[in-house]
């Protein structure tokens, strides 16, 4: 429970090495504002930091896959529209 953390990221995605831990941080940061600005809901508000990690990890793992991307804006997937509306009723 509680914050993300590197470990889970990197396990989500499944990378061994150290190399890109400076982007993953960066994009954690990321995914916490990304939620927050569509949902209004912090980590942790009513106990919700599974469904809320949940939503980071596909965030991270959208925005990490697709950093070459011309393509700038995140596009919410069914299963993130899902666990913001969770999080909005937990």
């Amino acid at each position: 429970m509680g914050e993300l953390t590197l470990k889970e990221i990197k396990d989500y995605l499944r990378l061994d090495s150290d190399e890109e831990d400076n982007l993953l941080q960066m994009l954690c940061k990321y995914s916490k504002e990304e939620i927050e600005a569509s949902t209004g809901i912090k980590n942790n508000e009513a106990g919700n930091s599974e469904t809320y990690k949940l939503a980071q990890l596909i965030i991270i793992a959208d925005r990490y896959e697709n950093r070459g991307s011309a393509d700038l804006e995140f596009k919410p997937n069914n299963i993130l529209s899902c666990l913001y509306t969770k999080l909005k009723y937990i």
